[in-house]
């Protein structure tokens, strides 16, 4: 059942390279990457010789392209078993090191680290390295390189640990024309994101950095690597001459993975600004029923001012009152009127209006005729009651 499953996983793996840009579309290219080397002791019952060991630098390209094995003096070493989930920590950690792709760019002006960019410098630079054994052999390592392990294109599961890198970085002019010196200095090597995090402090006494020398004498070909090396932190050359003879000035940049998230550079005032602003765009996103009940509750709220003040100007205008009762009668889907029919309706309730204003001093008139009848009649009933001469 074992073999079948590890079997499965092979085919899958070869399915999964072919189409991720790899360079192999055979599953058994890969096998390298999942299982560990063989030990001495398993070479020697073998018969076959130890391997030999890759060295520090391994050069790809001339002047353009250079794999470093920088050794993590001290640094914990992180175990990913073939078929495990969960990676864990070597108790008695073995001797590591850590892989890093120095390429010139394609348009020959910027220098790569592990596809990122550290020349010129632009922050984040969320360079991630592989963790290998110490005694890595010129075998795996010449793999590693022809099949693009270390190139963004690689994403197929390797049983080595991937480690987020802080770093500091120094240039410097030199006494030769045209070129400059840069030093990469990592400082730590961490993993944050997964179960059984950690981190390791590059700072044991013969901890190395790595130095290198670009140059860049004429456009047309671009920046060139010079020189690359590896020299211990306490030998690094900390001042150089210019080719006049003055002090070449040095450029420092420290790069903190920890101080940097999805926002920017955590506590400055651009990433407080994108924090807050990206924040309640996933809350409106995630609520997106209390932006509906917003947008109708404030439709409702300007249909009653609207109706508030139709009403208000009936009460001070009773012919516009009119006419906003008949236009609430036929409004949509009915057709608007033409003019030449509204007309002749503004025309009859004018009409209408005089008609009820003429009417109302006659009724006024009917109501006094009646009150001198009364008076009258109450002088004919006292005439009878006053006594007669003849009696």
């Amino acid at each position: 059942m074992r073999s079948f499953l590890s079997l499965a996983s092979f085919f899958a793996a070869g399915a999964l390279a072919s189409h991720l840009g790899s360079t192999s579309e055979d599953w058994r290219d890969y096998t390298w990457s999942y299982y560990p080397e063989n030990t001495a002791d398993e070479l020697k019952e073998l018969g076959l010789p130890l391997p030999e060991i890759a060295a520090p630098i391994t050069t790809v390209h001339e002047h353009e392209n250079y794999v470093v094995k920088l050794e993590c003096l001290g640094c914990p070493f992180r175990v990913r078993e073939y078929g495990q989930v969960v990676e864990h920590w070597q108790e008695n950690p073995q001797d590591n090191s850590l892989l890093f792709n120095f390429s010139i760019a394609e348009d020959k002006r910027s220098l790569l680290v592990n596809g990122k960019q550290i020349y010129p410098l632009v922050l984040p630079a969320n360079i991630y390295s592989y963790q290998v054994p110490a005694n890595l052999s010129a075998d795996i390592m010449r793999k590693m390189v022809d099949m693009r392990m270390m190139d963004k294109s690689w994403n197929v599961g390797t049983q080595y640990g991937s480690f987020e890198i802080s770093f500091e970085q120094t240039t410097m002019m030199t006494n030769e024309r045209l070129v400059q010196l840069l030093q990469f200095d990592i400082t730590h090597a961490e993993i944050r994101w997964i179960q059984n995090p950690g981190v390791a402090l590059l700072n044991q006494p013969k901890q190395k950095l790595i130095q290198l020398k670009l140059s860049q004498e004429n456009m047309r070909e671009g920046l060139k690597i010079k020189s690359i090396e590896l020299v211990e932190q306490g030998e690094k050359i900390t001042h150089a001459k210019m080719p006049c003879g003055k002090e070449a000035p040095r450029f420092t940049q420290v790069f903190r993975a920890t101080e940097w998230d999805y926002y920017g550079h955590i506590g400055t005032l651009a990433w407080t600004w994108k924090k807050a602003t990206g924040e309640a765009t996933d809350w409106l996103f995630d609520h997106t029923y209390l932006l509906f009940a917003l947008v109708f509750v404030l439709v409702f709220l300007r249909r009653r001012i609207q109706q508030r003040r139709e009403a208000k100007r009936a009460i001070e205008d009773p012919e516009a009152g009119l006419l906003i009762i008949e236009d609430d009668e036929e409004a949509a889907p009915e057709h608007v009127q033409d003019e030449q029919q509204v007309e002749p309706e503004l025309e009859k309730l004018v009409a209408e209006e005089k008609i009820s204003d003429e009417a109302a001093p006659v009724n006024g008139d009917v109501d006094v005729v009646e009150e001198k009848k009364e008076e009258e009649a109450e002088l004919t009933v006292s005439d009878e009651s006053k006594p007669s001469l003849l009696d």
